[in-house]
């Protein structure tokens, strides 16, 4: 199994777990945090390790540029196909921070042109913090 197969399998369990808990949820879950909802469920916190340890699998393997390409971009293209629950919308950008390292198995001519599309992508008002990191290292590889 190729390393983007290996990232769609994880990102897809995860999205499937957090809509299987906004079907399971109770009316008024997690409400004014008085009650747990699906935001506060573990799995969250597990996608998080997980994806993290991967990540560092994936550094430590070296794959070529364009297995790793294939990977970032999926990883990076996640949120826009599943912005719904908002639980997981919000993980699979945050998880992005995680991607820093691996950015240096990129060639500088496969950095470029996903920077350029990163950026159009995550306009510069509606970045958070892992996409500024994103940004910022797909640059440096880009000039490297």
């Amino acid at each position: 199994m190729n390393w983007e197969e290996q990232v769609r399998g994880l990102w897809e369990a995860y999205i499937a777990k957090t809509e299987q808990l906004e079907r399971d949820k109770k009316p008024g879950a997690g409400i004014l945090g008085l009650t747990p909802g699906p935001k506060d469920d573990a799995c969250h916190d597990q996608f998080a390790a997980d994806a993290e340890g991967l990540l560092a699998d994936m550094l430590a393997a070296a794959p070529s540029s364009a297995e790793t390409l294939a990977a970032l971009e999926y990883i990076y293209e996640a949120p826009l196909e599943h912005r719904q629950p908002l639980t997981a919308y919000w993980m699979l950008q945050a998880v992005h921070r995680l991607t820093v390292p691996v950015i240096s198995l990129l060639a500088p001519e496969d950095a470029g042109p996903l920077r350029a599309r990163y950026a159009k992508i995550y306009r510069r008002r509606e970045r958070l913090p892992a996409q500024k990191a994103v940004l910022a290292a797909l640059t440096k590889r880009e000039k490297e």
